[in-house]
């Protein structure tokens, strides 16, 4: 539990976010196959804050400290592998409306998740 400030860690909170995020959207892929589950937008905001959620929570345990900082700093770097990736693979433009509330939800789930990491004691 070092005081300094690592990258490391935002960037493996970072990956976890990503891995979590296509494994629970494959599970609800596979769920609206074969339920009526309705498609919304609301379930895809879901699955985007509860992945940032437990990449900050882990990222700040593994740090002990500053896990208000991991924790934004996981939710952003999330947003921004996000938009790169958008830019990227779609050629329409992205919505600002919808990048500003992905945004807030990124930052609110990565900060809660963060502050409730360092929370947890190291066994």
């Amino acid at each position: 539990m070092s005081k300094s400030f690592h990258l490391s860690f935002i960037l493996k909170g970072i990956l976890l976010a990503t891995i979590l995020s296509l494994l629970m959207s494959l599970v609800f892929g596979v769920l609206l196959s074969y339920t009526s589950l309705p498609e919304s937008d609301l379930s895809i905001n879901i699955i985007f804050g509860v992945s940032i959620f437990l990449a900050a929570l882990m990222t700040a345990h593994q740090a002990g400290t500053r896990g208000l900082y991991y924790g934004l700093s996981v939710g952003f770097g999330f947003i921004l592998l996000v938009l790169i990736l958008s830019t990227i693979l779609w050629s329409d433009t992205p919505s600002w409306l919808k990048m500003a509330e992905k945004s807030i939800i990124a930052l609110l789930a990565g900060g809660t998740g963060g502050i409730l990491g360092v929370l947890f004691p190291h066994p």
